[in-house]
């Protein structure tokens, strides 16, 4: 239990999600390094040297990473936003509604900071995350190609949230769906998928029964990393009953089109209702019962 606790622990730090941000010391602006960014606006005020990469589809900027380290995520998001579009059925040029002033994804790229409850950051606009070469997230294996993927998939998905919205306000749609369908993509990145019922009881059997559909926004209960620990992958678990043709055999392409609704003003109750054919009270309601029929 202590070998499995503990990498339950390094799995939550590899995670996307809010938390603190600790960076290089030092009072001043280094010289050489601008001070504004798209990430900004979320409050993280992290200048990058001015060297930005540039692929088809992002522009990556970074405080110190190298040029290889850049190029390595550009490329593999450039794959994944291919993925995304075709699981998804998106036409950027339709559906795509970037914030002012940009026509392409950035990427915050980090090398020389150590956020330790978080990995990767998903906003309107773009992401952010640890580089490849970043030292500690190495050392817990971070920047293992499969985890480093996994949690590239779960910001980026949020990103692509934000372009389809054509917003960054995140009570449009409830928090389940939204995490849950970035960590369904992502193929889960916290503490493991919930896949049979044995999975289930002990997550439940651990934290108690909280139904993941009652979190409309992000309010946790106060325990200790039971957002990771608990909430994400019951969040996925929601969202592959709703998707997967045992549970109730919904497109991927709903999904879109309830975040295209919230664009224009559709309230997610009713979205939810006309694109995935459940109510949100009845799926509350009902969603021990449906889930434990699903994993059966």
């Amino acid at each position: 239990m202590w070998y499995r606790r503990c990498m339950l622990l390094a799995l939550v730090m590899l995670l996307g999600g809010c938390g603190d941000s600790t960076g290089p010391d030092g009072g001043g602006l280094p010289s050489g390094m601008v001070d504004s960014g798209s990430w900004y606006r979320t409050g993280f005020r992290w200048p990058h040297d001015g060297k930005p990469y540039e692929s088809p589809n992002f522009i990556v900027y970074s405080d110190a990473a190298s040029l290889e380290a850049r190029r390595t995520l550009a490329d593999i998001a450039e794959e994944l936003l291919v993925v995304l579009k075709n699981d998804f059925g998106i036409d950027p040029e339709t559906m795509f509604r970037f914030p002012a002033g940009q026509s392409k994804l950035h990427i915050y790229v980090y090398q020389n900071y150590s956020p330790r409850s978080w990995g990767g950051w998903g906003y309107y606009g773009g992401l952010m995350i640890y580089s490849v070469e970043h030292e500690w997230r190495t050392e817990i294996g971070g920047t293992q190609l499969d985890n480093y993927t996994r949690v590239v998939t779960h910001e980026l998905m949020h990103a692509v949230e934000g372009l389809l919205k054509g917003t960054d306000n995140p009570n449009l749609v409830d928090v389940w769906l939204t995490e849950g369908i970035a960590e369904y993509v992502a193929g889960g990145t916290s503490s493991g998928s919930v896949t049979d019922l044995a999975r289930l009881d002990e997550l439940t059997g651990t934290y108690g029964e909280w139904n993941p559909i009652e979190m409309h926004q992000y309010d946790y209960p106060d325990i200790e990393a039971i957002g990771f620990l608990y909430y994400y992958p019951m969040f996925e678990l929601a969202v592959t009953y709703l998707l997967d043709p045992a549970g109730a055999g919904n497109a991927q392409s709903s999904v879109r089109d309830i975040l295209l609704d919230a664009r224009d003003g559709v309230p997610f109750a009713t979205s939810l209702q006309n694109r995935l054919g459940i109510g949100l009270q009845e799926y509350e309601d009902e969603f021990f019962e449906r889930i434990r029929e699903f994993l059966n």
